[in-house]
């Protein structure tokens, strides 16, 4: 499952997908190694043991002409997906529509959105550029995908055979990582190879994207509570180090 879709069930499993907290892989894994075990205590409390955590690539905006400025997205219709990316869409000035991933083309195509803000590979599944030209690398976060088993169910195997999986699912994890970066370059060039252009922020840009984040960081420790608090510095003792 992607982790930030039961946000409202609990604000832990949307922690990756807060908007510019970990905007790098270096921080991303920080960011993972902070929440794990938080986690995994929650799913552990519904009978589920998790298995392993892959990232999904960075994101970006997808636009018909070029973002020079974040004010250029003020009253334009933006695609949302969770709670946290219509909220980022509103402290953009942007008005949020929530659109699933099969049916972006169509949006584009009827003018329910205009803009797109989500991973170059989702841009390559959704032949991006049918309706966009233009793709602004961002970094922006990189929400993860869960697998958890039934924990009744993954102690009634036998031990050798539960150790096998459990390993097996380290093993998935480290190449599904590893996958996931090979990703954004790769997705990217087909974006270009479509003729896209592909671009990276402006430094100031860049900087005001992360002044949103940290406004949604703070609205999310709101929500998280102590244990928010906790996990936060633990990631930024880990991203400082």
């Amino acid at each position: 499952m992607l982790l930030s879709i039961h946000g409202n069930e609990d604000p832990f499993f949307e922690a990756d997908s807060i908007p510019f907290l970990a905007d790098t892989w270096e921080a991303t894994a920080a960011l993972t190694q902070a929440t794990e075990p938080f986690i995994r205590a929650r799913l552990e409390r519904q009978g589920l043991t998790l298995l392993s955590l892959v990232p999904w690539p960075s994101q970006g905006f997808y636009t018909r002409t070029p973002l020079t400025a974040l004010a250029e997205l003020r009253g334009t219709r933006f695609r949302a997906y969770n709670t946290l990316t219509t909220r980022f869409a509103e402290l953009l000035g942007a008005q949020p529509v929530t659109v699933q991933v099969p049916d972006i083309p169509q949006a584009f195509a009827t003018n329910l959105v205009n803009v797109l803000f989500t991973a170059a590979q989702t841009g390559v599944d959704t032949s991006a550029w049918d309706f966009s030209r233009h793709f602004l690398d961002v970094g922006g976060m990189r929400a993860k995908n869960a697998i958890f088993a039934n924990s009744r169910a993954l102690a009634a195997l036998e031990p050798a055979v539960r150790s096998a999986l459990i390993a097996a699912a380290k093993q998935a994890e480290a190449r599904g990582t590893e996958m996931a970066r090979a990703a954004e370059s790769e997705a990217t060039e087909r974006l270009r190879s479509h003729g896209m252009t592909v671009a990276s922020a402006p430094a100031e840009m860049q900087t005001q994207l992360r002044e949103i984040g940290a406004k949604q960081t703070q609205e999310w420790l709101a929500r998280a509570g102590q244990d928010g608090g906790q996990m936060l510095e633990r990631y930024r003792a880990l991203v400082s180090r």
